[in-house]
Order: structure tokens, then sequence, then C-alpha cells
């Protein structure tokens, strides 16, 4: 049985002198990421004092809110950076020749500005992925699309294919040519949109009110099927639910793909990726099969069929089955926990889909990952300007981590607590001491995604995708997080336990 406190007062005398010289290791793995930075910072203030002057000119000659707005889109205020996730969908239309002589001059300066700076940055962005940031160089890719929305290789590296005057997902563009984005009902044949929004509904080869159709939807074998670019849900509790459930999962699939990149990718893809190479999200692959009940009885009979007994749970996924199970709960106050539990489930669908087979991840060793990312991603949310934010440390998995941590003193260092399998993890001695385990877990995903502005990121993602390779020789015998940040265990823990200390978890 594990003891509640693991780290003792001597080792704490001992972690003492490491701080001292903490900060010798792992310089060369975060000196070249620095350099990039500090160039990308040079970048961006010559930007910067370029838009100043025009900015300027435009307030000489009485064009005062297109001054404002300039000097907006050369900074960095939380609406400019929501506007990174915000790229416009429209082609860039000519400027137009019917403006007078000093509108048309500051507006070709504008365009010209812009195009230049997110020249520079798709350079310093293949720089950065030559050296292995690939979470920096995504980063840099961002903002050169928002500055210059028509960059052919920087629209591909996110995902967008154009489709007449458009910038769109592969998805939209081969669906438009027939069916419509309705808001409500999602992908609908164009010809039948109208008789949906008065009331009708297509169901087994018969126009039917709205009514007789919830009726016969209910039994869950003739449920709502929707279909949107990565996932595939069925739900018996309404289309429009379904939609809804579609779109949030879009959202977040945008947001992991980005985030997680270099998983999904091998460096050398990457590197291909960046040279102009014909990008992998474009390449159509079975889609994410999501089930969703209309209430808790039928999500429970559905995976009492396939063997598993849930009494509490409000969502799931079967790695066998390659599907997530979910459920509608009215409660108002349970909205948020749901969304997150799906989310949960959804990043185990998304990381354990990213092979053609099933493999067993953490059965031998490194379990911790496995929930550690699965709990971090819960924390996933869009703020009110529109951007993605993740790892609020007031959010309850983040001030769990920290409490255990440094309040209770429950800790097992990382060389020791990275070597638990599957069963040693599960076979925690009561509820409390597996709640502690996921907190760490929790805790330590949000230190390699965030530590200094995520200088062991690329190196954590690095040993997430072994942990989850198809290949067994690497799956089973994962660089270890040590090797990878070139970084002892022991400076790792120190490092990890005062970052926890700096988060305002309340």
């Amino acid at each position: 049985m594990m003891k509640k406190t693991i780290m003792t007062s001597g080792a704490v005398v001992l972690l003492v002198p490491l701080l001292l010289v903490s900060h010798c290791y792992g310089d060369s793995k975060s000196r070249s990421l620095e350099l990039l930075k500090k160039q990308y910072a040079k970048e961006h203030e010559l930007f910067a004092a370029e838009m100043e002057k025009l900015a300027g000119f435009c307030e000489a000659n009485s064009f005062f809110t297109d001054a404002e707005r300039i000097r907006k889109r050369a900074g960095h205020s939380a609406e400019t950076l929501a506007a990174f996730d915000n790229l416009p969908s429209a082609v860039l239309p000519p400027i137009p020749k019917n403006l007078g002589p000093v509108a048309a001059q500051w507006q070709t300066k504008l365009r010209s500005l812009d195009e230049e700076y997110a020249r520079k940055l798709y350079l310093l962005a293949r720089r950065a992925i030559n050296q292995r940031h690939a979470s920096f160089a995504f980063q840099l890719v961002r903002e050169l699309v928002y500055h210059n929305p028509d960059h052919k290789f920087g629209r591909e590296l996110l995902g967008f294919v154009r489709y007449e005057d458009e910038w769109t997902s592969p998805f939209s563009s081969r669906m438009r040519p027939l069916f419509v984005d309705h808001s409500e009902f999602g992908w609908i044949p164009k010809i039948n949109v109208a008789r949906y929004e008065q009331g009708e509904r297509y169901f087994d080869g018969n126009w039917m009110s709205v009514e007789r159709e919830a009726t016969l939807r209910k039994v869950f074998r003739n449920g709502w099927e929707i279909e949107t670019e990565h996932f595939s849900i069925k739900t018996n509790h309404s289309l429009e639910k379904g939609v809804e459930i579609g779109r949030q999962l879009e959202i977040y699939h945008r947001f992991f793909m980005r985030e997680f990149a270099a998983f999904f990718n091998t460096p050398e893809q990457i590197q291909k990726l960046f040279g102009g190479g014909a990008t992998s999200r474009g390449t159509q692959r079975d889609r994410h099969r999501i089930l969703y009940f209309a209430n808790q009885k039928d999500f429970a009979e559905a995976l009492k069929a396939e063997n598993q007994i849930i009494e509490i749970a409000t969502g799931f996924y079967l790695p066998r089955k390659r599907t997530s199970y979910f459920y509608y709960d009215d409660d108002p106050e349970k909205v948020e926990t749901s969304k997150e539990t799906m989310f949960h489930e959804v990043t185990h669908q998304l990381l354990g889909e990213s092979s053609r087979r099933n493999v067993d991840v953490g059965e031998h060793h490194n379990f911790w990952v496995i929930e550690g990312i699965a709990c971090y991603m819960e924390s996933f949310e869009i703020d009110k300007h529109g951007a993605f934010k993740i790892g609020d440390p007031k959010h309850p998995r983040i001030y769990w981590a920290k409490q255990k941590a440094i309040k209770e003193e429950f800790y097992i260092p990382m060389e020791r607590y990275f070597l638990f399998g599957k069963k040693e993890f599960q076979a925690a001695p009561n509820n409390e001491v597996l709640h502690a385990y996921y907190s760490q877990s929790t805790g330590l995903v949000h230190f390699f995604m965030l530590y200094k502005d995520g200088i062991y990121k690329d190196e954590f993602i690095d040993y997430l995708s072994q942990v989850y390779s198809p290949i067994d020789r690497v799956r089973y015998k994962p660089d270890s997080l040590e090797k990878l940040t070139e970084v002892p265990f022991s400076i790792l823990d120190q490092q990890y336990k005062s970052y926890l200390e700096s988060l305002e978890t309340q």
C-alpha cells in the first residue's frame, strides 16, 4: 500500500541545491527555440513600426477609424489573437479601383506590409520545423494566414482548401454543390431546406411531421445520423442536438489537430508539408463514431450490451468498438460537466484511433499520460473573444493537481510514477489515492505543455506519440521524458513543484 506522503522531508533537503543548478539542464533544447522567438520578436517589432507609420499617415489624412484598425492588426490584443482562430473564409478581393488616390495608397501599402510580414513568418516557421519546434511553427502559421489569408501553403497546413472564392474544409467543398450547411439541421439537400423550415421531415422514404419523426426515431436504431468532417454521430435525442454536438466536436477537433500536429505527423512528414507537399489532413479517413443517447437509461443499456457496467459515468470510450458513448442530462447544472466529459473521452478516441488498429497503450508502463492528457483536455474552452483556451489554473482538475502535490504533499517522483502500467495505476488502495493519481497526471501534462511558454511541449508530444505508436517496440519502450528533454528527472520533479506553486488556482 502506498503511503500518503511520498516526498519525505529528507528528499526535499536533497532537492534544494538542485534549484541552483537546474538552469544548466535542457539549455541545448531551449536555446534554439529562444533564438527563434527572439527573431520573431524582432520581425514583429519591425512590422509594428511600419504599421504605426501607416496608421499615422491615415490619421494625417482623416482616416481615423482605419488608423485604429491598423494598430489593432499589428498588435497582440486578445481580439487579434482570437482572429488567428477565426480566419476569414472569403478570398481577398482586389483593392477597389474607384478609391481616391490617398485611400488607394494606404490600402495598397497595408496589403503589401501584411504580405511581406506573412512571408517572413513562413520562412521563420520553416526554420522552426527544421529545428524540431513544430508547436511554435504552427503558431507562426496561424498568424501568417491572418495577415495573408490567401497564403496557399499556410492555408493547406491549417487544413483548408479553396472552393471557388472561399477557403473551406475538404468536406465542405465536397458537400456544397448539392447540400447546404443549415444552422439548425446541419448538412441537408438544398432542395429540402424550405420543407424542413416549414416543419416537415424526411424519414424512411416519406415526408412527415416533426412530431411523427421524433416518435419513430426514439428507438435508437432509427436515430438521426449526422456526418461532419471528422465525426459520425447517431442520436435518438433530436436532429438539432446531434448537429450541435457535431459543431462542438469539430471546433474541438480543429484545436486538437493544431495543438498536436506533431503527434499525427512524423518530423519528416511535417517538413514535407512545410516544403509544399500534400497535407495529410486533406485525406479522408474513417470518421470517429459517436453515439449520443436521449437519456441515461438508453446509455446504460447500450453499454450493458457491450458487457460494460456503467453506474455513474456520463461518457465512455470503448476502444474495441472505436466508439464513444454519451447521453443527454436535462440538469442545467451538469451541462458544463457533460461537455468536459465529452472532451475527455473524445481525446482518448482521437489518440487511440490515430492508427488503423487498436493498440494496448499504457498496459505495462506510462499509463499516467493516457488519463493525464484526457483530464487536461477537459479544461478546453472558447473564450469571450472566440479564441481557444486551455489549461486555466482555476479549473478543478488543475486546482486539485496543486492541492494534492503542494498542500497535501502527495507526490510520486516522475522516474517511479512513469513506470506505472494500467493495472498498477487502477489498483490504487482507495478512491482518495486514485484521485491523487489522476490529479498528478493532469498536473504533469499541464507542466509539460505550458511550462516556460512550452519549452518541453514538442518533447512531450514526441513522447506521447511513442506511447501510442502502433509499432510494438516503440510503444513498449518509448524514449523517456528525461532523455527527450535532456533534463534529469530529479530536476523535472523540482521544476514541476515550483511550477505548481506559481499557479493561481483559486
